[in-house]
């Protein structure tokens, strides 16, 4: 969201206002943003069990237990307490700010709800236009009311965007949208001036000056693949491929799993190696830093932001062959691509690690061809490109 209220040609433009769902995480990254306290902003304290249920799960306690803490607040659920309450809330959002267009920006479809909601008090209240981002791949449509839902979905947005014609493409057979509707938007990301350089990087680290450094910055969980990226550094370590006083890895990010990630490391005899340096507000300055950016990830994908930033840094690139990455890299040009192949997945990425290490050249010229694909990542280019929908949609 804040790649979009930041954009210069947006603001030129239009009057920007936005809302969100009232939560530390989200006010945290908003501040980190200087958006927290913008004008126009409207937090909304919305009900969903999403949140909740991921911080039991983080509890230290029975697994019985955890599923009965659940139990009530997935009934209330189920009875309907949290649409008519968001309905509610977000109706009056509505006729407080009436808005032209609307635009719903949400992690994937379904995903969260709320953004379903949304469309549904508009059609109670004002009617403005819509445009609902969809930024992950569309999952299975599941039973009768589903289906009947998404033709509500469907007939009341007037434009729906993907960043790739991958999560298109998704939107269109597993949920039935016109396609007509659908527009293929590359995402963006700003390019911030480094704060922190090379040098700092590696004496933050502890690491020596001339030593090698791959960097992951993304969510710890399982569909990232910091797993896989350990193991086929570990296993090139093992054969003596890579030298433990030379190579080194940093995971910039935290998340669910983040406990068990830093006690397989320790467990592999990596610790001095291998970093997990949690949340960076900073994390552009790690990537700039890299002498190789990874992205093992093996699911729940589109276009990832880090990677436009690793492109728009120069970097050469290593990730997974699937989704809206493949619309980004183009093999042995501006990146490696690594088949989504599990039984090869480990084996593949070692090898691309230990072929880029010992090409210099080969890294310079994926390093240069990224910088020139970011054009097409450009704030600038996204900004003109969301312009024109806009003033499509609205004089449609």
């Amino acid at each position: 969201m804040a790649f979009l209220l930041k954009n210069e040609i947006l603001n030129e433009n239009f009057i920007l206002q936005y809302s969100y769902r009232k939560h530390k995480e989200y006010d945290t990254g908003l501040d980190n943003e200087n958006l927290l306290n913008r004008e126009g902003n409207y937090p909304l304290i919305l009900l969903a069990n999403d949140t909740l249920f991921h911080q039991i799960n983080q509890l230290s306690i029975p697994l019985l237990l955890k599923k009965l803490l659940k139990v009530p607040f997935f009934l209330v659920e189920k009875l309907g307490i949290y649409f008519i309450w968001n309905l509610l809330g977000l109706m009056n959002l509505l006729v407080k700010t009436k808005p032209d267009l609307i635009h719903i920006n949400n992690g994937g479809y379904p995903a969260a709800k709320t953004c379903n909601v949304l469309v549904v008090a508009n059609f109670l209240t004002g009617k403005a236009k819509v445009v609902y981002q969809v930024n992950n791949q569309a999952r299975e449509c599941k039973g009768y009311f589903e289906r009947i839902y998404d033709k509500f979905i469907n007939k009341n947005v007037n434009c729906f965007i993907n960043a790739s014609h991958k999560a298109k493409q998704q939107l269109v057979e597993k949920r039935n949208f016109n396609s007509n509707k659908i527009m293929v938007v590359n995402n963006c990301v700003p390019l911030p001036k480094v704060k922190l350089n090379r040098e700092q990087i590696f004496e933050e680290l502890n690491i020596p000056p001339d030593s090698f450094l791959i960097v992951e910055v993304a969510f710890l969980s399982e569909r990232k693949g910091q797993r896989y990226l350990i193991d086929a550094l570990s296993a090139l370590y093992k054969k003596q491929l890579l030298s433990k006083e030379k190579v080194f890895c940093a995971f910039v990010g935290n998340g669910e799993q983040e406990n068990f990630l830093k006690n397989y490391i320790k467990d592999l005899g990596l610790s001095s190696n291998v970093f997990i340096l949690g949340y960076k507000k900073n994390s552009e300055d790690y990537i700039s830093a890299s002498d190789l950016f990874v992205l093992p990830s093996i699911r729940d994908e589109d276009m990832p932001l880090v990677l436009l930033s690793a492109l728009g840094y120069g970097k050469p690139i290593i990730a997974t062959d699937f989704a809206g990455i493949s619309q980004a890299i183009e093999p042995n040009s501006n990146g490696i691509l690594i088949q989504n192949d599990l039984e090869t997945f480990t084996d593949n990425l070692a090898n691309e690690i230990y072929r880029l290490y010992n090409d210099e050249d080969l890294r310079i010229v994926l390093g240069i061809n990224a910088k020139k694909s970011y054009i097409n990542y450009s704030p600038e280019m996204y900004g003109l490109k969301l312009k024109q929908i806009y003033e499509q949609i609205y004089a449609s």
